[in-house]
């Protein structure tokens, strides 16, 4: 399949994800929507990371002993993306960036904290396992994808403000895919 054929998937799966955090919050009596505070610093302060963060990810992804990783993305990833218009690229990273966040930094890691007494860094390690889990096509994906499930709890502990890891998670997904769908030799997620 196209990447224009997959993108309802894409999207419908996505927002699965997004439904199923919102019950699932709902259910244990936590609100990550409350955890949300769309101001203009927090939406610029997760533009910053998120882009400071892709680019990081770009010169990490050169490392001689991630070119298994850039083999992966090149073969079986980028193949996904490429040919999507920009705007379907830039949808699919806002939806995946609201969806994982609720999910993941918004119900899963508050209720691992609070609701089974695991404790902040405890709390932030299982769910950063899990969203590595979910997203391992390899072993260094896992490992990729568990660093950044970390940096997204812990900026959600730090500024107490669960839209500045959405925004963050969005910008950064934005760059990597729209550099993937152009030149996938030059990308890592």
């Amino acid at each position: 399949m196209t990447g224009p054929q997959l993108m309802p998937i894409m999207v419908s799966f996505q927002f699965f994800l997004l439904a199923l955090g919102l019950l699932l919050a709902r259910l244990v009596g936590i609100a990550p929507i409350n955890d949300c505070h769309w101001d203009i610093s927090s939406i610029c302060m997760g533009l910053v990371a998120g882009v400071s963060l892709a680019a990081l990810a770009i010169r990490v992804s050169a490392l001689p002993w991630l070119r298994d990783l850039e083999r992966l993305l090149d073969q079986q990833v980028a193949p996904i993306f490429q040919g999507l218009p920009w705007q379907s690229l830039i949808a699919i990273a806002a939806l995946a960036g609201a969806s994982e966040e609720v999910l993941f930094r918004g119900f899963l890691q508050p209720w691992l904290a609070e609701g089974c007494g695991l404790g902040t860094a405890l709390a932030i390690m299982v769910a950063s396992l899990l969203f590595g889990a979910v997203h391992a096509l390899s072993v260094a994906y896992f490992v990729f994808a568990f660093v950044l499930g970390a940096v997204f709890g812990w900026i959600v502990v730090l500024t107490d403000n669960l839209a500045v890891a959405i925004v963050m998670h969005a910008a950064y997904d934005a760059v990597v895919l729209l550099l993937l769908s152009r030149h996938p030799q030059d990308v890592a997620d």
